[in-house]
């Protein structure tokens, strides 16, 4: 009779063994994937900053802001055409104004510069922190498979201990039961 009641408390504090370590893998894994969320955010954050610098209203001002240079100058042209304006008030204002041209040139060249660095370097950081990610999920999960499937051959040698524990504690109950004590007491 003890026998049974010590292969039920073994088989239990098998199951529970098992349920605990099943828990505690559940929770490094929930571990991991925090922080596999946290180098998302921080990428996610550098693809925001990317599309801030690479917004296009500054370029778009900057466009506008020529195009009425332009359109200055086209009505300067009609104005010399016309005869309006004398030769050397005309020269000292187009001057002027392809000065400024100039310098919104080459501002605008700056800043194209400066947005395709900025482009490149984000695009380099995010692909290696996707390879990074990719390798560090791939390594993790491979950890964790070989430690379950570990766990898992445990588990089923000893279900295999207990059901040929259990069998022994039969045949030893069937010797029991045919003999002269065991028929008075099964009775």
């Amino acid at each position: 009779m003890s026998k049974i009641i010590n292969a039920i408390i073994i088989g239990l504090l098998g199951c529970g063994c098992f349920t605990a370590g099943l828990y505690y893998a559940t929770l490094e894994f929930e571990n991991q994937v925090n922080v596999w969320d946290s180098n998302y955010q921080i990428i996610t954050d550098k693809v925001y900053a990317f599309e801030k610098v690479s917004d296009p209203k500054t370029i778009r001002l900057y466009v506008k802001e020529l195009n009425k240079i332009l359109d200055d100058i086209k009505f300067l042209g009609k104005i010399v055409e016309s005869g309006q304006i004398s030769d050397n008030t005309l020269d000292s204002f187009i001057d002027k104004h392809q000065k400024r041209i100039g310098d919104i040139n080459g501002r605008i060249l700056l800043l194209q510069n400066e947005i395709y660095d900025v482009a490149a370097d984000i695009r380099t950081s995010l692909i290696n922190n996707t390879n990074d990610l990719n390798s560090i999920v791939t390594a993790e999960l491979k950890i964790n498979r070989k430690f379950t499937e570990e766990q898992i051959e445990e588990i089923i040698v000893k279900i295999d201990n207990l059901i040929n524990y259990i069998d022994e504690v039969r045949a030893e109950l069937d010797i029991i039961k045919d003999s002269k004590v065991g028929k008075r007491i099964f009775e």
